[in-house]
């Protein structure tokens, strides 16, 4: 009998596993963690008051681990970096159980805030947690905030071969974005690029940039012409050192820069957060 309920509890565990892991690419990772939260918390509620007369609530809270990632853990183990972008997601189903287990082991009040607790971290989850996970994978960090010199020495040539340097930041709002000719995401943030540079293009105390990172397959001025057909009218340069980017430690495209008026990098991330930064620069000047 003991066997046959410790197999009903892990089959149940393993097997709601994959039944919502469908979700993370047909609905969210997001969707997938809240609903993976609310069922794993009733999976374990509900076994821990059928099953506590044959195991411990520990033991049931144990085997509901185990059913949870004894699929996953191999996976994740083999391929780590590739799967953290759905790591959130697991997180927050584990923490279903951790609540439920907390529920049924703690008295009123607290049983229930626990229960309260965990929810509320997996609705932060939905609506910010999950972009800010992604922003730490993309570009090192949570918000993009961040406090650095300049990295590498500044030099590109824009659309009349005049050449860019750091020299002509000074004093300056400046938002640099890296981009490359095959980057498909990058020609989707364009429009939002395009809206900040006629925002502040009669402002000269702030640049915008699209540096280009120049590509064995690229054409002579391909960058520049590549943005005119696309109908946008916002300065594009091209790096004259093609490592510029790495340098400046770009690892995926398209990234945002943003410096301050005093020469130093005060935000790395996507175009969404360089334009609030630069609006946050203009504010306090």
């Amino acid at each position: 009998m003991k066997i046959k309920v410790l197999a009903i509890i892990f089959f149940a565990s393993f097997m709601l596993t994959l039944i919502l892991s469908p979700l993370r690419g047909y609905v969210s990772f997001q969707s997938d963690a809240v609903i993976g939260f609310i069922c794993y918390l009733l999976l374990t509620i509900y076994s821990v008051k059928k099953y506590q007369s044959i195991y411990s609530t520990f033991a049931i809270f144990i085997i509901l681990i185990i059913g949870r990632w004894t699929l996953e853990l191999p996976i994740r183990i083999l391929f780590f970096e590739s799967t953290l972008v759905s790591f959130p997601d697991s997180l927050m189903q584990t923490i279903g159980i951790i609540c439920g287990f907390l529920y049924c082991q703690l008295k009123k009040p607290f049983s229930i805030l626990t229960v309260v607790l965990g929810f509320s971290i997996t609705v932060f989850m939905f609506f910010e947690g999950y972009s800010l996970w992604i922003h730490k994978l993309n570009f090192g960090t949570f918000t993009g905030k961040i406090s650095s010199a300049l990295p590498a020495k500044f030099e590109a040539f824009d659309e009349q071969q005049k050449l860019i340097t750091a020299t002509d930041f000074e004093n300056k709002i400046v938002l640099l974005d890296f981009w490359y000719s095959g980057c498909g995401v990058c020609f989707d943030k364009f429009p939002q690029l395009q809206t900040v540079y006629e925002k502040y293009q009669n402002d000269s105390s702030v640049i915008i940039l699209a540096v280009n990172k120049p590509i064995e397959e690229d054409k002579p001025n391909q960058a520049f012409e590549m943005i005119r057909e696309e109908g946008h009218s916002f300065p594009v340069v091209i790096t004259k050192d093609a490592d510029l980017a790495e340098k400046f430690g770009v690892k995926g495209y398209p990234t945002t820069f943003v410096i301050n008026r005093n020469g130093q990098i005060v935000y790395k991330g996507d175009i969404e957060g360089a334009v609030k930064m630069v609006a946050e620069l203009k504010e306090s000047d």
